[in-house]
Formats: structure tokens, C-alpha cells, sequence
């Protein structure tokens, strides 16, 4: 699920609370232990330097929903699944507040009271429980609950559209039983010119570990004639922020690229063969319902051939004519199965 705030003006917390709690109660989030008021109170402390001409009464309200926030479970269960839309906020803000939107997705406009319509502990708390910027909706809605003219919605990513080739597109769709286009990646890329490969390996298995779909290297040329490595990660748009501390922290590159793609998927499907040697996992691949791909596991593969002393080729080139006639063999009987008629 993601919960992604809308505001057709400046987000305060006072008119996000309730939206919050109603979709908690009905998701069934319980009570929990007031334990953050302590850190609600660092936190409102670290806003007042941000603060900057808002009325004693709004920040006094908005104070009030900070704690209310902050001491009960929906500050903890927003983690990790919270979006925000583009923030509008007052044109000619001062630089301390601006600086504090770094990383969410803004716009300014002369039609906001200055200063006034910004709140400095809506922007801590949203950075606290890691919002990231979102824009357009894209899944199934599943709750809609607004509040002075800011709503939280409760959204399942998905498919949701069809091509008209009747290839399914979605966003963020993570199943791969079925053949799709998945909308929701981006892709980041860094230049490298001074990194070992071993950084570079280790960079790769991070970036795995976090969840990157794909890594991998280009040798690429730079400026003066510097040979470089062009590092490119895909990822989900949700770990595009996680993806670029890895590369800031890990590399050297003192900038990131980063640009939406959509990934065709083949459907997916996953059968094991009895080779000479042993068992082997093989992953099959459906355009339109045709096979098209057939993959063996290099693992159980290369285990087969170490362990007989057999070319790892071999191995390989069997279980593609196993899994071959195996999946052929399925698919004829699923057809023969749809073809006859259903019986009295």
C-alpha cells in the first residue's frame, strides 16, 4: 500500500490529522504507548528556527497536531509508504525554510499568504517518517479522506491500464506471473573516474542488497580524454532516494542522473528438469503466451558441473532441451484441455 498526501494548498498539520487517523481506523491500527513526546519536542524546538513570521495561534495548533502525531502509531505506520504530492508554497520563501523541502516536489505561487502558509513542522515530521515526492496517482484507491482542502489517500499499486495491443501497464507491479509494462522505474547514472573495481563491486552488491533491479558498468570516456566507468542502476521509483544515498556514499561522483523508464516484462514461469547430472531450476519467458525464453539457473548448473567435472556448456544445453520439450509438452495439454468440450 502507499499513502500519498494531496493538498490543494499549503500542508498543515492540523488539517492532516484526522484524514490520518480515519484511514489508520479503518486499516486497523491500534494504540500506541506515547513515547515520542519527548522527540516531538526536539523537533518542534528545531522548527521555531524555520519559522519565520507564522501567527502564535496556527503554530500553537500545529504544535498540537505534531504531538498528536508524534504520540501515537501513525507516525510509525506511515514509514516507508508515505508520497506527497507537489507542495505549494509561498512565493519568495526565505532560503532556511526553503532548504528544509529539499528532496520533495514543490511549486510556488503568488496566491499563498507569504510566510504565513508554511509550516515548518509539517515539512520535519513529513522528513521524519521519509516521505518522498509523488507525482500523479497510479493504482487502485483504496481510501480518500480530506480535511481543509488536504486529503490522504490510501492507494494499491498495480495494474491499471491496458495497451491496445492488450499488454497490461502498470506501476510498481512487482508480480511477474504475467507478461506487462511496468511504468514505475527509474534509472540513475553516475560517471566514475577515480574508483577501484573492487569499490565497484562492492557498490554492485549494495545496491542489490537495497533492491536495485539491475546494475551494471560502461566504460565510457569524459572530458580531457579521461577514461571513466558510467555506473547505471534501475530501480522502483520508491528506492530512487535510497539508490542515490548508496551511489553518493559509496562512489565518488559528486552528481547523480535520474530519468523515468518503463520495463517490458515477459511473463514468467519456473520449472525444474532431471538432467544426467542433477536437478536444474529453469526460468521460461511468454510474449503473448508464445515461449520465447528459456534459462536455465547458472548456480545449479555450474554446481552439476563442478561436482561431475562435465563443461558447464554441457549441463547447460541439456536442461535448455529439457525444459524445451518439458514446457512444450505442458503447454499442448493446457490448449488440448481448454479445446474439449465440457463434459455432462
Amino acid at each position: 500500500m502507499k499513502l500519498v498526501i494531496r493538498a490543494e494548498g499549503p500542508i498543515m498539520l492540523e488539517s492532516l490529522v484526522k484524514p490520518l487517523q480515519r484511514i489508520a481506523s479503518k486499516q486497523g491500527i491500534g494504540a500506541a504507548e506515547p513515547a515520542a513526546a519527548k522527540f516531538a519536542g526536539c523537533m518542534h524546538d528545531l522548527a521555531e528556527w524555520y519559522r519565520e513570521g507564522m501567527d502564535q495561534e496556527r503554530w500553537q495548533r500545529e504544535a498540537a497536531a505534531l504531538r498528536e502525531l508524534m504520540t501515537s502509531p501513525l507516525t510509525d505506520w506511515c514509514r516507508g509508504k508515505l508520497y506527497v504530492e507537489t507542495i505549494a508554497v509561498p512565493f519568495g520563501l526565505p532560503l532556511a525554510a526553503l532548504s528544509l523541502l529539499s528532496g520533495l516536489a514543490i511549486r510556488e505561487t503568488e496566491q499563498l499568504e507569504p510566510r504565513r502558509a508554511f509550516s515548518p513542522l509539517a515539512v520535519l515530521w513529513l522528513k521524519e517518517v521519509g516521505a518522498k515526492p509523488m507525482r500523479g496517482l497510479a493504482g487502485e484507491l483504496v481510501q480518500v479522506e480530506g480535511e481543509n482542502n488536504v486529503a490522504a489517500i490510501l492507494l494499491k499499486p498495480g495494474v491499471e491500464t491496458a495497451r491496445a495491443d492488450g499488454i497490461p501497464v502498470g506501476y510498481e507491479q512487482r508480480q511477474h506471473a504475467d507478461e506487462h509494462i511496468d511504468e514505475g522505474m527509474v534509472i540513475l547514472q553516475a560517471n566514475i573516474d577515480d574508483a577501484s573495481p573492487e569499490w565497484l563491486s562492492y557498490l554492485m552488491e549494495q545496491c542489490f542488497w537495497a533492491g536495485a533491479n539491475d546494475v551494471h558498468f560502461l566504460p565510457v570516456t569524459m572530458k580531457k580524454s579521461r577514461a571513466a566507468t558510467l555506473v547505471q542502476v534501475m530501480c522502483y521509483q520508491s528506492q530512487l532516494e535510497a539508490m542515490k544515498t548508496i551511489l553518493f556514499k559509496e562512489t565518488t561522483t559528486f552528481g547523480i542522473r535520474s530519468f523515468p523508464v518503463a520495463c517490458h516484462r515477459l511473463a514468467r514461469r519456473f520449472i525444474t528438469v532431471q538432467t544426467g547430472w542433477g536437478e536444474v531450476a529453469v526460468k521460461l519467458g511468454y510474449h503473448r503466451g508464445e515461449r520465447v525464453q528459456i534459462a536455465p539457473e547458472y548456480e545449479h548448473c555450474a554446481q552439476l558441473a563442478r561436482a561431475n567435472g562435465v563443461p558447464l556448456q554441457q549441463v547447460y544445453q541439456e536442461a535448455v532441451e529439457l525444459a524445451a520439450r518439458k514446457s512444450s509438452v505442458k503447454i499442448w495439454a493446457d490448449k488440448q484441455e481448454q479445446a474439449e468440450p465440457p463434459k455432462n
